[in-house]
Order: C-alpha cells, then structure tokens, then sequence
C-alpha cells in the first residue's frame, strides 16, 4: 500500500486537522475499484468511499480523514520519507 500511495495517492487538505488520501484507481473496472476498496475496509479498517471523477467510468478510492491515524501506522513502517506529503505530514 505504501507504493500504491506513493504512486497514485494525493493528500486531500481539510479543515480541523488533517485530511484524507485519495488513490487514483484509473486503470481499473468499478468492480475492481469496490473490490479494492472493500480490502482496505476488512484487512485495515479504513473508513473509505469510492469516488466518481471527471474521467468516463473512472474511479478513486477516498480514505476519510477519521481514518488517517489507521493509514499512518499502516503505511509509515515502508513509506519513504519523501513521500509523506502523501499523508499531508512533514518530512523529519
């Protein structure tokens, strides 16, 4: 997952705190799409929505911010520290 952020995630800032992550999906079908998202809800616990965008028939994953402290200790272990943006933190 942290290659996966680390390629196609985006931090999405919000106000009181941090945000979310989206994970552009482009490549895949909308079923594999709810697929993926129902993996990230059962092995990780991660309260997430699938996300029409602009693109015909193309979807991303949105991970909520109430799950962000869940993704972080998921993720951080492999994530290089250049890509903490991807979280909306600093790097130390």
């Amino acid at each position: 997952m942290a290659i996966w952020i680390s390629d196609d995630g985006t931090f999405i800032p919000s106000t009181g705190g941090r945000g979310g992550v989206r994970i552009a999906c482009n490549s895949f079908t909308l079923i594999e799409v709810e697929y993926l998202a129902t993996i990230l809800r059962e092995k990780f616990d991660l309260d997430c929505t699938i996300q029409k965008i602009y693109l015909k028939d193309k979807y991303s994953i949105y991970i909520k911010k109430n799950s962000i402290t869940k993704l972080d200790d998921v993720v951080i272990p492999y994530l290089h520290v250049s890509m903490y943006y991807k979280l909306g933190l600093q790097s130390k």
